[in-house]
């Protein structure tokens, strides 16, 4: 496609998304909600953002904890609804599927809940309210009364009907909802396929932050496998293809390390050394993936800012929203519970090109 042709695809997305980029939080509003000394402040910083509107529906500065998450799920439901309507008509469904992962987010949240005898309630703050698995959609179909039951209902009439016909047969099989979420993990990184492709075949450099966070969510199994000293053969069927590492290099990964520091030590797509030396000494397996997450937001600024009339730019906004409330949900909760600004510091290292 030549500069013109890309001009009048890509003009008015790439323009809008970078005005959305612009109302992001930056390494200066991260680092003031690092230092605010309590979850009040927190709020007060917020509500001077794009999450002001979402947290002033919710109560504002007088919000409840337990609104909060509903606050910042309703602003990356609205932002992400936004940019599937700026997307230009030929690469919609691409943009579908990515953010498709926030729908079937939301039914993972409904499986374990189900399985453990809870009522929606319990998971309403953290479900986003978008797509056809929205919070409305979840919270009726959790009146059935089995996961079976509930994932059968997800199942009609629905552009996921295939993934979740496998979650049920891997939920049949084995009674786990660890289980049927890793074959919605693998069916939605499958219907991925075809955008990988596609990408590749137009060179578009969006193609490498679909891999890096493939590779992301292959090395956290890898991690919390070794963590459970299980056995790579229990594993591997969760293990997502298409990534930056193959079958076989995954495998060696994982049965040429002792440990879980080891998997770090290697781990070619991310550097996981200051995780590793934050996890020796608290042990938390999240470190790795704030760490992971935190190299993915990089990466994906630094093509949104330097995407020029390409896809690139939205896919690149996806990655960057959904990471940024990741980041706060952690920083709200630490503030909850009391965490010192150097306990927070560690748990949140964001960083900015």
């Amino acid at each position: 496609m030549g500069i013109y042709g890309k001009a009048l695809r890509y003009g008015y997305s790439n323009t809008r998304v970078k005005a959305m980029e612009a109302k992001l939080l930056g390494r200066q509003a991260m680092q003031a909600i690092v230092a605010a000394p309590d979850r009040g402040a927190v709020i007060s910083l917020l509500i001077q953002t794009d999450y002001g509107k979402a947290l002033t529906e919710f109560g504002g500065v007088d919000i409840r904890n337990s609104m909060i998450d509903f606050a910042l799920s309703r602003n990356m439901a609205e932002r992400l609804g936004r940019l599937v309507e700026i997307t230009p008509k030929e690469d919609r469904a691409i943009i579908r599927s990515l953010t498709g992962k926030l729908e079937l987010s939301n039914v993972k949240l409904a499986i374990e809940a189900k399985e453990r005898g809870l009522p929606y309630e319990a998971i309403a703050q953290y479900v986003v309210d978008y797509g056809r698995y929205n919070a409305a959609a979840i919270k009726e179909t959790m009146r059935e009364s089995s996961v079976v039951e509930m994932l059968r209902r997800l199942e009609k009439n629905a552009p996921y009907s295939r993934i979740m016909a496998d979650a049920i047969k891997a939920y049949e099989s084995s009674g786990d909802a660890v289980a049927a979420a890793a074959a919605i993990d693998l069916g939605y990184y499958g219907m991925l396929e075809n955008a990988i492709t596609r990408l590749l075949e137009t060179k578009d450099p969006a193609v490498s932050i679909i891999r890096m966070d493939i590779d992301m969510k292959n090395l956290l199994i890898l991690i919390r496998g070794k963590a459970r000293g299980m056995p790579f053969q229990e594993i591997q069927g969760s293990l997502i293809p298409r990534g930056g590492m193959d079958a076989n290099a995954m495998r060696n990964l994982y049965s040429n390390s002792e440990n879980i520091s080891a998997i770090a030590s290697k781990a070619g797509s991310f550097d996981l050394k200051q995780a590793e030396e934050q996890y020796r000494e608290s042990k938390q397996l999240i470190l790795f993936e704030i760490a992971m997450r935190n190299q993915l937001f990089n990466k994906s600024l630094k093509m949104l800012r330097h995407a020029v009339l390409s896809f690139s730019a939205l896919l690149a906004y996806v990655y960057l929203k959904e990471t940024e409330i990741f980041a706060l949900r952690i920083l709200v909760k630490s503030k909850i519970y009391g965490l010192s600004k150097d306990e927070t510091s560690k748990l949140i290292t964001w960083s900015e090109i």
